[in-house]
């Protein structure tokens, strides 16, 4: 039964990805010819700002059981697959608004009243087959953390792209000025943007089964922290401002909150776990003693580096890492 789940999510997550690739092919071509040398100008400063996202989850994730084939993955359906079916199901939802709202409401809230309720959604429905194909390896929040967040930055890369071909085209003047503008301004107030979201998303949904309220708490907060960024700021330029870096000390301070959270709930499961069977299969418990925090481990590698020697100090450091993952993968 498991492998079939794991079969079946296989290939709803591929043909989420193939769906996905139709709708951005069928779109983005012409627009992007129209806007190449905007996009070529906004282009480095897209990756570069991508880049040290991937950088800031890959530190995050302290369970040392890291999975990058499960990161690339979420990456692109958050690319592809998200991005695709997004931008599609968001054109249906923008006429529905329309039929309901007047004109100035729809075009001021469509995007709070839209985008948080299919993007969250559909990211985390790519996020959910992904941890059901990788349930055996993918299983501390802080790993599936990680996973989401990689989906969430996926998304985030592609929609930086389509707003520097969309102010290309808008801006009158030059549209490498336009492209320009608004990526720099999105890499600076936007940084902390979809990958916090998904990251949120992906720790609720693991936590459902075993803790349901922090589970529900995790994906309330993506959709809530998305429709708030998405909210209308007013007309004034301080009072925009103002509200661009509340909404971004407010994404981060959570971001912090949960992080700390993963950090002593990784922890006190490792307490748990090296006092199993599984662990004791494993290594002496002197040794598995050390794992639970990061101060224990290195008190241990420099135990070996002042009786042994730096390299013995490097073969207890790779299999700390080691028994780290291997507890992650039989505790879990």
């Amino acid at each position: 039964m498991r492998d079939w789940a794991r079969l079946i999510s296989a290939w709803v997550f591929a043909l989420g990805l193939v769906l996905g690739t139709v709708v951005l092919l069928r779109d983005m071509p012409e627009r992007l010819a129209a806007s190449w040398k905007g996009v070529a100008a906004a282009l480095p400063v897209i990756l570069i700002a991508a880049a040290l996202v991937a950088g800031i989850i890959v530190l995050l994730d302290r369970s040392h059981a890291q999975v990058r084939s499960a990161w690339g993955l979420a990456f692109a359906w958050g690319a592809i697959g998200a991005c695709g079916l997004a931008l599609q199901i968001n054109g249906f939802a923008s006429d529905a608004v329309l039929d309901v709202l007047d004109d100035p409401g729809a075009t001021t809230w469509s995007a709070a009243l839209i985008g948080p309720l299919d993007e969250e959604t559909i990211k985390g429905a790519g996020v959910a087959l992904l941890l059901v194909m990788y349930r055996d390896r993918v299983r501390r929040p802080m790993q599936v953390f990680a996973v989401g967040a990689f989906a969430g930055l996926g998304f985030q890369v592609v929609e930086n792209v389509s707003y520097a071909v969309t102010f290309a085209l808008r801006d009158a003047q030059s549209d490498v000025a336009g492209a320009l503008t608004v990526s720099i301004l999105r890499a600076v107030f936007g940084f902390q943007s979809h990958w916090v979201y998904t990251g949120l998303f992906a720790v609720g949904l693991i936590l459902l089964r075993s803790r349901a309220a922090l589970g529900l708490l995790g994906i309330a907060l993506a959709y809530l922290l998305h429709f708030w960024w998405n909210a209308p700021s007013g007309e004034n330029p301080a009072i925009v401002l103002l509200l661009l870096v509340l909404k971004c000390a407010v994404t981060v301070g959570v971001l912090a909150g949960a992080w700390v959270w993963m950090l002593f709930e990784q922890r006190r499961w490792l307490a748990g776990a090296i006092r199993t069977p599984e662990a004791a299969q494993l290594a002496p418990p002197q040794e598995l003693a050390a794992l639970p925090t990061r101060a224990q481990r290195r008190n241990a590698q420099q135990y070996m580096r002042f009786y042994y020697g730096p390299a013995v100090a490097d073969v207890t450091r790779q299999r700390q890492n080691w028994l780290l993952r291997e507890l992650t993968y039989r505790v879990g």
